[in-house]
């Protein structure tokens, strides 16, 4: 656990933060800035300001969120010696990214949320981050009035998630790319135009090609492929705030979903069948 030398005192309350949209499981707490209000007054979707940094904890556990997700708050919590009922903000990377990372992570806060609210006027409202906003956005800041920056998650074999920013705007939307396409993408961006995250790591080959013959185009080393906990803990800040519950940003259909014909055929089920249990989310396939 990486930790902030500060009082634990909660002041106006917590925020935590959470990513679980990549490889890399990350959490960061922070203390809210002083606003003025009443004890249990936390209406508003703004914190005002950014938080101060706490504590934070990350861990390589690609596929395996669930074992550390709740320890792991509990763990930050227990270090500080700080109650669940000082966290007022709860923001949650809602992706694109892992489906099961964000799943795990989403419903997580979701459910700290309703916990946590004994004893408080209102339960802690619930913030949503994008995943390529918060991979982009240490090299945007760093780069700024120097070019843009493109943030590319892995999505699957022959697939990113992409989108370009120039320091804090976002020029293009989140999308998922083709590597086919990616020559298209990158022409329509300006220069210089440095490339960075996951999806480049995982396509690295393809990349070295593309920039071979592009002069503009500088491909990050891999320190840049995963966001610091304090970059999580500032996009926090600035996240807009409401009583939830967040929806996740999948932009493509899952592996399950797309394979729905032979996972249902190895049950017995027809396609449609299987279709109409999904649709009512009563019933399960095993």
């Amino acid at each position: 656990m990486t930790c902030a030398g500060s009082s634990s005192n909660a002041g106006d309350g917590l925020l935590l933060a959470i990513n679980g949209a990549d490889e890399r499981l990350q959490m960061a707490l922070g203390r809210l800035p002083e606003t003025g209000r009443e004890p249990g007054d936390w209406t508003g979707d703004k914190i005002g300001g950014d938080a101060e940094f706490l504590a934070a904890q990350e861990w390589s556990a690609a596929g395996q969120s669930v074992r550390f997700l709740a320890p792991g708050v509990r763990q930050l919590l227990h270090g500080l010696g700080l109650p669940a009922a000082s966290i007022r903000r709860i923001a949650c990377v809602t992706g694109p990214g892992s489906f099961t990372g964000l799943r795990m992570s989403l419903a997580l806060a979701e459910g700290l949320s309703a916990g946590f609210s004994e004893g408080l006027a209102e339960r802690p409202l619930l913030g949503g981050i994008g995943h390529l906003e918060l991979l982009g956005f240490e090299a945007a800041e760093a780069l700024a009035g120097q070019g843009a920056v493109l943030a590319l998650a892995w999505s699957r074999r022959g697939q990113v998630y992409a989108q370009a920013f120039q320091g804090r705007t976002a020029l293009t939307p989140p999308r998922v790319a083709q590597l086919a396409e990616m020559p298209a993408l990158l022409a329509a961006l300006p220069r210089p135009l440095a490339v960075l995250g996951g999806g480049l790591r995982r396509n690295l080959a393809a990349f070295r090609e593309l920039a071979a013959v592009d002069s503009g185009l500088r491909l990050l080393p891999a320190h840049w492929d995963a966001p610091r906990p304090q970059a999580l803990l500032t996009l926090a800040s600035r996240a807009a705030f409401g009583p939830g519950p967040l929806a996740p940003v999948y932009l493509r259909a899952s592996d399950a979903e797309d394979n729905l014909a032979a996972i249902a055929a190895g049950r017995g089920l027809s396609e449609e069948e299987a279709q109409a249990i999904l649709s009512r989310g009563s019933r399960t396939l095993s």
